[in-house]
This record gives C-alpha cells, sequence and structure tokens, in this order.
C-alpha cells in the first residue's frame, strides 16, 4: 500500500484557513499494514482512505489485514470503497479495526444484504448502483437506540462509543453524554478534537459560554477538525452580536460522527 496526502481546498468563508488533511492508500497489490504503521507512529496519522476497491475483493486478505490493525494496536479512522458485496463478518471485522465509513458500488439485490450489514455496525454509508446512480437521496441516519444497540454489539470500540455519544447530545439526552463520551477517551478516540467539540457543544447548551471558548481554542491545536472553525465563528458572532447579553442560546455545530473521510 501506498499512502499520499491531500489537502482540502481553502475556504474564504472560513477566514482562509486550511482546515483538514486527508490521506489516501493507494492499493498496490499488498496488504502488510506496516507502511500506515510508521506513519502513524512518526506523524500520529488518525484517518486515512483506502480508495482502491481491488484492495477489498479478497475478503480473507481484508479480515486478516484487520486483525493484524488490532494486534499492531493502531488507533487510525478510515474509509473503505468497495464493489463486492461485503458479508457481516468481514463488516464486522472492518468496524472493530477502526473503518467508519464504506462507500459501496453493488447492484440492487447485493445492496440490501451490504446496507443491511453497514447498517448493523453503524458504519457511515454512500450506497451506489453499477451504473453510478445512488439507492439513497437523504443521508443515512440513526436513532438513539441504535447507537445504543451498536454500542453494545462492540463495547470495546472507541468510535461507536463516540458516536452514541453525539446521538445522547443531540437528542438533548445531556446527563448522559460523558459516559459513552469518557468510554470513548479511555478506549483511545484518536481525534482529540471531536471530542473537546463535543464537550464544548455540551457547554453551550449548558449555557457556560466561557467554557466553550476554551475547550474550543484548546480543540484547534494540531491540525482539528473544520468543525472546529466553523464553530469558532459562530461563538464570535454570537459574542459580537451580544447573544451572551441578551440571552440568545448559543447553538453550536455537532459533527454528526467521526466519519471526516476524503470522498471522490
Amino acid at each position: 500500500m501506498r499512502i499520499e496526502q491531500r489537502k482540502s481546498r481553502r475556504n474564504s468563508r472560513r477566514e482562509n484557513v486550511e482546515t483538514f488533511s486527508r490521506y489516501v492508500v493507494r492499493f498496490d497489490g499488498c496488504w502488510n499494514v506496516d507502511v500506515l504503521e510508521q506513519r502513524v507512529r512518526d506523524s500520529g496519522l488518525a484517518t486515512v482512505a483506502f480508495i482502491d476497491p481491488a484492495m477489498f475483493r479478497d475478503h480473507a486478505k481484508v479480515t486478516a489485514m484487520c486483525h493484524d490493525f488490532r494486534v499492531r494496536g493502531l488507533r487510525v479512522l478510515w474509509s473503505a470503497t468497495l464493489d463486492t458485496v461485503p458479508t457481516g463478518g468481514l463488516l464486522k471485522a472492518m468496524r472493530l479495526a477502526g473503518c467508519q465509513r464504506v462507500e459501496m458500488t453493488l447492484d440492487p439485490d447485493e445492496a440490501v444484504e451490504g446496507l443491511f450489514w453497514a447498517r448493523h455496525y453503524g458504519f457511515d454509508i454512500q450506497i451506489r448502483n453499477v451504473d453510478g446512480a445512488s439507492y439513497l437521496t437523504e443521508k443515512i441516519s440513526y436513532t438513539v437506540a441504535e447507537r445504543e444497540a451498536i454500542a453494545d454489539r462492540l463495547a470495546g470500540l472507541h468510535a461507536a462509543q463516540f458516536d452514541l455519544a453525539v446521538a445522547y447530545l443531540g437528542a438533548r439526552r445531556y446527563a448522559d453524554v460523558m459516559l459513552p463520551l469518557g468510554k470513548a477517551m479511555t478506549l483511545g478516540f484518536p481525534l482529540n478534537s471531536l471530542c473537546l467539540n463535543l464537550l464544548a457543544c455540551l457547554s453551550a447548551a449548558k449555557q457556560y459560554p466561557d467554557q466553550v471558548a476554551g475547550l474550543l481554542a484548546q480543540a484547534g491545536n494540531g491540525c482539528p477538525h473544520p468543525v472546529i472553525f466553523r464553530n469558532r465563528a459562530l461563538l464570535k458572532s454570537w459574542l459580537e452580536s451580544g447573544g451572551d447579553l441578551q440571552g440568545v442560546c448559543l447553538e453550536l455545530e455537532l459533527a454528526e460522527s467521526a466519519s471526516v473521510f476524503y470522498t471522490r
């Protein structure tokens, strides 16, 4: 495998800030993860996209690669592009190894099975027909109950716990947020900026703007998720409009999941 870096375009509405770096993996016929492990250890790589579907056609080798991820303790979130129908066992292995998003190109019969297993394990999903037409017109979403079931199903997976914490906050179940978030952080969830953003959103909901400012400032260190820049702009606008003096609630953007990957 070969790892390449691609940077997101600058967006003038976000003060010309380079918001996030995305890494992609090109398949060269090798499933060995030595190169990826070295990049994770040396530069703290936290997200990567496997963009060649050929890499995922041999399910046995992919499953072995996923097992290798876990043996080596690689805490990296990734996405995968598939053009063969995945089994439940394959998708479970991929999810436990850190895969968050699957982009699948399948015929209608295969799409039903692929969608079932992808939802069963809580992936962010994009699914298309072999002619390129999308089967779904809206983003697939999960209920709180579904996120709870997935977190129980994959109890030792940091990303499943993080997604549950996001679901609780989105449902305004503020008292329930900290338990799964704490589990996610203890289990080694690799995107600290998203954890801090979640805490900032919780502080905003409880009307603690000083805590929001501190958390977003801390989250801005390093190479944060783009949502940090958007929320810092929202906080600035809210303060400049006198929202804190007028009793207007501060509403921040909650990242829906940990899926932050390069998409072709």
